[in-house]
């Protein structure tokens, strides 16, 4: 297998496995020959793969919102480097919160998580039986 680049973001392919690495992106880039493709982030963004609902709600969230969306572009990025295929599909304020809709079901459970280890609250996690999707619903008031 040939060594591949995402046409859309830093990820890289040596024939194993997909990583996220500017640096080696950049290095790969000054090569003409080298074969562009879609990571498996973007392959799921492209064919709309939803495995993740995370709905946030509660006063506390709207008296933090900017905070609230730095902590779930913090936890994606870090996600991000551990898995090319979890990213962030959308995110949207609604009327009395916000909802994130993710590639990947750990990323959409970490936020769930990590929104109660930073902020308290009520959190909770309902995975779809026989199928790879989870809904995280987590409130303060």
């Amino acid at each position: 297998m040939s060594t591949k680049i995402c046409s859309r973001c830093m990820a890289v392919f040596d024939g194993h496995k997909w990583f996220y690495d500017e640096g080696e992106h950049t290095r790969l880039m000054r090569n003409r020959k080298i074969e562009l493709a879609l990571c498996p982030g973007h392959q799921r963004i492209e064919k709309r793969r939803i495995d993740g609902v995370v709905t946030l709600r509660g006063t506390f969230l709207r008296n933090h919102f900017d905070e609230a969306v730095n902590l779930i572009n913090n936890i994606a990025d870090r996600q991000l480097h551990r898995n090319v295929a979890a990213r962030v599909y959308n995110m949207k304020e609604n009327g009395d919160g916000l909802t994130v809709e993710t590639t990947d079901t750990s990323l959409a459970e970490r936020i769930g998580r990590e929104f109660e280890k930073a902020f308290s609250g009520n959190l909770m996690i309902q995975w779809l039986r026989d199928a790879e999707f989870v809904r995280v619903n987590w409130q303060r008031d």
